[in-house]
């Protein structure tokens, strides 16, 4: 079975509690988290993130390296 992955836009805006919500989906199935993140981590967050699995990226040109405009899946 292929890994997924998925992709979390404007993650600075996301509250601890859903935070613990997808570290538990990434160790449940192993689903790579990548995270658009625009500020710094604050302490709690890189606390439990740290023995995670995770990519931050931080500017466009991260987003772009990672998901590139020509990539687009084609249509059936």
């Amino acid at each position: 079975m292929a890994g997924c992955q998925l992709t979390v836009l404007r993650a600075h805006r996301i509250r601890l509690g859903l935070w613990a919500d997808l570290i538990h989906l990434h160790r449940t199935t192993h689903a790579e988290l990548v995270l658009v993140h625009h500020a710094e981590l604050p302490d709690d967050l890189a606390h439990l993130l740290r023995h995670c699995d995770h990519r931050v990226i931080a500017t466009l040109a991260g987003m772009e390296r990672l998901h590139p405009t020509g990539a687009a899946c084609a249509p059936p």
